[in-house]
């Protein structure tokens, strides 16, 4: 058998290297065959020198370009030019432990799950006292995902059985980095449970998350309500067919409670963190913002459809 680990990557080469250098150690599962590969989403770094010169024992490291911009549009590339039997999805800031392969392997080799959603934690310097756990769910963190029942995936670590692209062939180009932000993982996972496969999870082997710092400063985290917002919007117009009603009144009313709310606590600004109460009214002011934009559209989806329309 042959597992294909996937990274889309975009002028992130030192972190990348970090990641690459995690990998040595990994114990390959036995009769299985690896490989990495790395899916330059059009950097202008040493992105490209990094992944040619990386070297894992027992695990070939190819370097993939993928011109058009998005990650979404980067994974689709990579799924297109593997033929691993199981394919793994991480990403480019992480540190892998040395049994990940083998246990994310597993459960699909056994027959007993189709998708495994993977564990994730944030990096010990990067906890701060004020974080919640939705703070770290938006860093990917994965305690906000049930044991034995995982519902969703965070793309920085879930694996799938090769037969799921024959039914959802990929991710949405809309979606994720490069995109409206977010959701690309969520949309994806939402489509694999539509078409009946199985989930199981592996959260006792976790990948650890360095996210770059500036993710922690206030205009970070609104800037990812606002995308959060926008990227669950064309969610719920394109595959779940909300209904658009009274759009802009809507919209008058959010941007009132995020005033309000404001207004009332005039000591909450801060440069690093920012209060889950904020960011859940952006987050809210992002989606009825955006569902109004996409309710424009022509839907992309058939409601709950496995691929796009065309």
């Amino acid at each position: 058998m042959k597992a294909s680990v996937i990274i889309v990557t975009r002028n992130r080469a030192p972190d990348l290297a970090e990641t690459l250098a995690s990998f040595h150690g990994i114990r390959v599962p036995a009769g299985f065959e690896a490989e990495v590969v790395v899916v330059d989403n059009g950097s202008s770094d040493s992105t490209a020198e990094v992944v040619r010169a990386a070297s894992v024992p027992g695990v070939s490291v190819r370097y993939l370009l993928e011109k058009r911009a998005g990650k979404s549009n980067g994974l689709n590339l990579g799924i297109r030019s593997t033929d691993g039997d199981i394919v793994l999805f991480t990403d480019d800031d992480v540190r892998i432990p040395a049994d990940w392969l083998e246990a994310m392997c597993a459960p699909i080799t056994a027959g007993s799950a189709d998708v495994v959603a993977g564990g994730m934690e944030l990096a010990p310097h990067l906890l701060r006292p004020w974080m919640t756990p939705a703070h770290r769910s938006w860093l990917a963190s994965t305690e906000w995902l049930e044991p034995g029942n995982p519902e969703s995936l965070v793309g920085a670590n879930m694996a799938v059985s090769r037969k799921v692209f024959a039914k959802v062939p990929g991710f949405d180009p809309e979606l994720g980095g490069g995109g409206l932000g977010f959701c690309e993982d969520g949309l994806f996972a939402a489509q694999l449970l539509k078409a009946g496969f199985h989930f199981t999870d592996r959260f006792d082997v976790r990948i650890i998350h360095h996210p770059d710092a500036s993710r922690l400063m206030r205009s970070s985290w609104l800037d990812a309500a606002e995308r959060r917002g926008l990227s669950h919007a064309y969610r719920g117009h394109h595959w779940e067919h909300w209904n658009c009603r009274l759009g802009w009144l809507k919209i008058l009313k959010a941007r009132r409670r995020l005033a309000k709310w404001r207004a009332a606590h005039p000591d909450h600004v801060r440069d690093e963190g920012c209060l889950m109460e904020e960011l859940e009214l952006v987050f809210s002011l992002g989606v009825v913002t955006g569902h109004l934009r996409e309710s424009r559209r022509p839907r992309q989806y058939e409601k709950h459809g496995l691929a796009k329309i065309g």
